[in-house]
């Protein structure tokens, strides 16, 4: 008769080691991911002239009499956005944690995660919606013909949404499993 292994088995330990080593793993890139997204935001602050002059030779527009409040808001703008990824990554990281803890999946991990792919998926969307602002706000101080309302549209916003939306479906997969599990319990 064929028994399954037992929870203490090597294969068991094996892949314990293997979830453990994917959760830190993605712990440290969603760390990275939003400390360099927050370097990013705020390199027009550190050289507002030079990032000015780059983005003026991108749009064929002369942005270096643009005021400073203008590199500001933009700056701010991106900055509220950045702080819905920053809660998408805290609600992972509690996710990861509840699974470290018990190596199971319940309804509280899979909570944190809908509450992390939702903050996700709202910082991408309005990430979006927002660039054509952005444009806008650079480019104020010339003449109405000269201002630009631009849509960019990048292909890491379409991974961004795919990634979000996984991560959504797979935890409302985890509800539902979890929920069929505490069922299934009150049989046995």
């Amino acid at each position: 008769m064929n028994l399954p292994p037992s929870l203490t088995s090597a294969h068991h330990a094996d892949l314990r080691r293997k979830v453990i080593t994917v959760i830190w793993s993605l712990r440290i890139v969603a760390c990275i991911y939003t400390a360099w997204v927050f370097w990013l935001i705020i390199r027009p602050l550190r050289d507002s002239a030079g990032f000015l002059n780059q983005l003026g030779h991108y749009w064929h527009r002369d942005l270096n009499t643009a005021a400073p409040w203008q590199v500001w808001s933009v700056v701010s703008l991106n900055l509220i956005i950045w702080l819905l990824l920053f809660v998408a990554v805290i609600c992972i990281w509690r996710a990861s944690r509840q699974l470290l803890q018990d190596m199971g999946i319940g309804p509280v991990t899979s909570s944190w995660f809908q509450r992390g792919a939702w903050a996700g998926l709202c910082s991408a969307l309005l990430g979006m919606a927002i660039r054509p602002f952005m444009s806008y706000l650079y480019t104020l101080h010339l003449s109405p013909e000269l201002q630009l309302w631009q849509w960019e549209v990048h292909p890491n916003d379409l991974m961004d949404l795919l990634i979000c939306g996984v991560l959504l479906m797979l935890s409302y997969l985890m509800a539902w499993m979890s929920e069929i599990a505490e069922e299934n319990k009150a049989f046995v």
